[in-house]
């Protein structure tokens, strides 16, 4: 496999919310054997070179900016792309390789309208899927001039799926999780500050789920480790 994770939070890790410094702790407590690569503004140009794939002319907010650094990452070097506000929970060694049969892997289904997750997606290089994707998404940005809805990055991977039956037999043939159910969206369901009950504590302790998207984007109350993220938090606490 290739060992490799990147986690991006373009203003600086520093200054982050803790929600973003507790999920990189995470990932440094449960993969000591994976290299971790944290890319913000000061050093995303060592990695890759935006002007020679966008154009000027293409608007874009930081989502869609995440999206495209993502795809660009994993088209030139492979590895593992994991959004900063997932929480791991499960050792990658523990799981991850029986998963990545074809080379590539994302979380199933987080809505109706699209076939996979974007926060978590490993790929081999030259990976076939990552290879299209990424052409399209090229393509996507010579024609418009801004994205024109919030999942325009998934949606692209459903055009490749659509029309192109190599591509569509790779995506059917890896395994597949959900990224609901008892799948990484489990906390945000439940409540990231609901009272911990004790099949949420079961799910958590027995790593039933890898790992857990998370937001930054919502009131933080005061610790309590009887709340569902701040238990998670404790998971790793001082180790």
């Amino acid at each position: 496999m290739n060992k490799i994770i990147y986690i991006l939070w373009l203003q600086g890790f520093d200054d982050s919310p803790d929600i973003i410094k507790q999920c990189v702790k995470s990932w440094k407590h449960y993969n000591p054997s994976w290299k971790i690569i944290l890319i913000d503004n000061k050093n995303l140009n060592d990695y890759i070179n935006l002007e020679e794939f966008i154009d000027k002319s293409f608007t874009y907010d930081y989502t869609a900016l995440s999206d495209i650094i993502r795809i660009l990452l994993l088209k030139k070097y492979g590895g593992l792309w994991v959004d900063a506000t997932t929480f791991c929970n499960k050792q990658l060694d523990d799981w991850l390789l029986n998963f990545t049969k074809e080379g590539f892997f994302a979380f199933n289904k987080p809505g109706p309208d699209r076939l996979l997750s974007s926060w978590f997606i490993y790929a081999e290089k030259e990976n076939y899927i990552i290879d299209l994707w990424f052409n399209k998404i090229l393509q996507y940005i010579e024609i418009n001039k801004k994205p024109h809805t919030y999942f325009w990055f998934h949606y692209q991977f459903e055009n490749c799926y659509n029309n192109d039956s190599k591509f569509k037999e790779i995506w059917d043939n890896v395994p597949k999780l959900n990224a609901n159910g008892l799948g990484p969206h489990y906390l945000q369901e439940k409540g990231l500050f609901s009272n911990l009950d004790d099949c949420t504590k079961k799910n958590i302790d027995n790593k039933i789920i890898p790992l857990f998207k998370l937001t930054y984007k919502c009131n933080f109350p005061e610790f309590d480790k009887n709340l569902n993220l701040y238990y998670l938090y404790s998971t790793i606490k001082d180790k």
